[in-house]
Formats: structure tokens, C-alpha cells, sequence
């Protein structure tokens, strides 16, 4: 049970992670606006950032997704949503 749930954990832990480039062309958009590391509202403005290019990579993967070929099947028969 253990070692379930630490694996469980771990795979958690590594589907969140995010690679650091990121956080660092966070610090320096940060920096190229005028937030130096010295200022207290640095760490919001990198983690802002660092968080509307992660919302642009998803929303470009979700658009790629649906962004897909018909089968010969789906062109010939009407799509009808039931709701």
C-alpha cells in the first residue's frame, strides 16, 4: 500500500513540474519591465509570467487537438449533438 501511494505521489509531483527554463525567461521578462530581484513584488511578477506561458502552451495544445482530420465515415455522416 505503501509503495502505491508514493508512487501515486511521485507521479504527481513530476506531472507538475515544470522545466526551469521557463521560470527563468520569467525572471527576465521581469527584469526587462523594470521588477528587479530586489523588489518585493519580483516573485509574483516571475510567477505571473511563468504561469501565462504555461496557460499559452495548454491553450496551443488544445487547439492543435481539436485540429484534427475527418475519417471518410465522419464526412459522410452528419454530426447531430444530442443534448
Amino acid at each position: 500500500m505503501r509503495k502505491i501511494l508514493s508512487l501515486t505521489a511521485g507521479l504527481i509531483v513530476w506531472g507538475c513540474a515544470v522545466d526551469p527554463s521557463v521560470y527563468r525567461e520569467a525572471n527576465l521578462d521581469c527584469q526587462a519591465v523594470g521588477i528587479s530581484e530586489s523588489d518585493p513584488q519580483f516573485a509574483t511578477c516571475s510567477k505571473a509570467y511563468a504561469e501565462q506561458h504555461l496557460e499559452d502552451q495548454l491553450e496551443k495544445s488544445y487547439r492543435g487537438a481539436q485540429k484534427r482530420v475527418l475519417t471518410e465515415t465522419e464526412r459522410r455522416i452528419p454530426h447531430q449533438d444530442v443534448y
